[in-house]
């Protein structure tokens, strides 16, 4: 399998407890990424990637249900998980889409996924897209190094820095070609209620199949609407300082 996109996702959450199976417009949250996910052409299969605790068993069968694979591994080592899930599967390239951010762009997913096959580059990240609508990629044999260096066993928040400031890989910024969809300071990632309001009335306002410039589109219109979750950005970032990881590395 050369392209897989990995979607983790547990229900443990304490800010916003079992947040993917939360429904909007009578849909599960989880259900809706997917159907998402599934309008980019380049990825070879979708894999839920959660965790062997009990209280994850509600979203394997959710993803049954909607027809994705699924693979459980580490609680909180996020990269073991990936490295058992990618073995599985026999993926090569992985494309990471976080199950809090039900509005990635399945063109920035196709980018990121043809960039990913066909260069040298071993991950990929966006800058400058509204936080929780870009995926990052990775190639597997990046991340079997990285799992066979690493000495961090906690590696569920900040991943990433495992290969951006190692020196170990070949990275690689991606901004988006359209300036209207460069606005970072639009907050589309689900973390807090605050978020699950905006999320609610993005759906109330647009119909489905509806694209990210449509959202941006629609925060021009209703300016208001950011600011429900306005107050929880710094929230967000210091905690996501607090809990990310640290990069301990063996020598080669």
């Amino acid at each position: 399998m050369s392209l897989a996109v990995f979607v983790p996702v547990r229900l443990g959450s304490t800010r916003l407890p079992s947040k993917a199976i939360r429904k909007i417009k009578g849909k599960p949250i989880f259900q809706l990424l997917i159907e998402r996910i599934k309008r980019a052409e380049e990825p070879d299969m979708i894999v839920l990637c959660t965790t062997t605790n009990s209280i994850d068993d509600d979203i394997v069968r959710l993803a049954k249900k909607i027809g994705i694979d699924y693979f459980r591994g580490n609680e909180i080592d996020v990269l073991e998980r990936y490295q058992q899930a990618a073995r599985k599967f026999n993926v090569k390239n992985i494309v990471n889409v976080d199950g809090d951010d039900i509005f990635c762009d399945p063109t920035f997913i196709d980018i990121t996924s043809r960039i990913l096959k066909s260069s040298n580059f071993d991950f990929i990240g966006w800058k400058n897209a509204p936080l929780g609508t870009s995926p990052v990629g990775v190639k597997v044999e990046a991340l079997e190094k990285v799992c066979s260096l690493k000495e961090t066993i906690n590696t569920e928040t900040g991943w990433g820095k495992f290969f951006t400031e190692t020196g170990l890989f070949q990275v690689k910024y991606l901004s988006p070609d359209d300036p209207e969809l460069t606005d970072s300071n639009i907050r589309l990632t689900l973390d807090y209620p605050e978020d699950l309001e905006l999320f609610e009335q993005i759906y109330d306002n647009l119909n489905e199949p509806f694209s990210l410039k449509d959202i941006i589109q629609l925060f021009r219109k209703k300016p208001s609407l950011m600011k429900i979750n306005e107050n929880v950005k710094e929230i967000y970032w210091k905690n996501f300082s607090n809990k990310s990881t640290e990069v301990k590395m063996k020598k080669e």
